[in-house]
């Protein structure tokens, strides 16, 4: 069987679309990085993927995008109770309402700043501005101390994590060191406030971490804890792909821009839906066998990977009748508790999945 790596790194997104296309819609078997891989694809699929008696996350995730978009010792690498008890760490986070509501209160802030800035540009890039904006919000609402001048700095590291885990040479470097620089960073914050030399309000992420005890009872190491920080502000600070895809949607297709203009907040919804799914942040994510599996006819030894097919999914036009943002209500009920997995199982935008909650992160 030969390795397809070097095709993935070449086609891109395109590579699992045109191999699920020339396996006649069967599960894809190949290689990646000398690995025995099966790609599998659909509703069924996505129900089989999440199932933690099929796949389990440790092991999976290559150097390359450890040493760069997750971190090493993340949450995305544990299984069982490990997993379970560091994703409470996030889940307190994400339920706490009120914390929320402040972090939109930040962004909403830095959104006015920065129009303010703009008003007297000729011109604004706004994948550099979203980002900034963005570094500076999240840090706030985080407990973490930024000063101006470190801001863009900060935010050029926390891109370029993004922007080099899939890759190779220049871009995969400039993502390690950016990683490092803030991890360090962190890291030490982490340590000062073990040792009382340095304070976080109550209830922020940087408190709640550096408190944060592990299925063993003890505290995360610094690094880690580091790495678990960064685990909230970098996706946060990675939403400037998806606003930059959004103006790119409305550029597109123009008729949307009055509907979000007048406040409608059901289509808004439908709106950001139809962006997560049409632009998705990956082509796929994968997992290990845990055991000898079954799927489609096809034998799944334990340990092969998994990848589940996320961009071929999300542009099925046997799921999707116009898979183009075009029309986002005809996809996604006009309900204020709309969510991917209610309204069409075919969807699968990252982060949030169709899978059921309990697999994320």
């Amino acid at each position: 069987m030969i390795d397809s790596t070097l095709a993935l790194m070449t086609t891109g997104y395109a590579w699992l679309p045109d191999r699920r296309r020339r396996s006649g819609g069967k599960p894809v078997r190949t290689r990646l990085m000398g690995k025995e891989t099966v790609a599998i694809h659909g509703p069924e699929a996505v129900r089989f993927f999440y199932d933690e008696g099929h796949i389990h996350r440790h092991g999976a995730l290559p150097a390359p995008v450890l040493d760069t978009l997750f971190g090493r010792g993340a949450v995305h690498t544990l299984d069982g109770p490990d997993h379970r008890v560091r994703k409470g760490l996030f889940m307190a986070l994400l339920k706490d309402r009120g914390g929320l509501h402040s972090l939109a209160g930040h962004l909403n802030t830095q959104w006015e700043r920065a129009c303010d800035r703009w008003a007297h540009r000729d011109q604004v890039v706004l994948f550099e501005e979203s980002s900034l904006l963005l570094t500076r919000a999240i840090y706030d609402w985080s407990g973490i101390p930024l000063t101006d001048g470190a801001a863009q700095e900060t935010a050029r590291d926390l891109v370029a994590m993004v922007d080099g885990f899939a890759s190779a040479g220049p871009r995969q470097a400039r993502a390690r060191r950016a990683r490092s620089r803030q991890e360090a960073r962190i890291a030490e914050l982490v340590v000062a406030i073990r040792s009382g030399t340095q304070s976080a309000p109550d209830g922020s992420v940087l408190q709640t971490v550096a408190d944060h005890r592990g299925a063993d009872g003890c505290p995360l190491d610094p690094h880690t804890a580091a790495v678990e920080v960064l685990n909230v502000i970098r996706p946060t600070v990675a939403v400037t792909w998806f606003l930059t895809f959004a103006a790119h949607a409305l550029h597109r297709w123009p008729e949307h821009r009055k509907l979000l203009a007048d406040g409608d907040a059901p289509f808004a919804r439908a709106f950001a839906h139809e962006i997560r799914r049409f632009y998705p942040f990956a082509p796929f994510v994968g997992g290990l066998a845990a055991t000898d599996l079954h799927w489609d006819g096809q034998d799944i030894p334990a340990g092969s990977m998994v990848l589940l097919d996320l961009y071929g999914q999300n542009h099925d036009p046997h799921l999707w009748p116009e898979p183009s943002p075009s029309t986002p209500a005809a996809f996604w009920a006009a309900s204020p508790t709309v969510t991917p997995s209610c309204r069409r199982e075919g969807a699968i935008p990252r982060s949030t999945t169709a899978a059921p909650a309990r697999t994320s992160p």
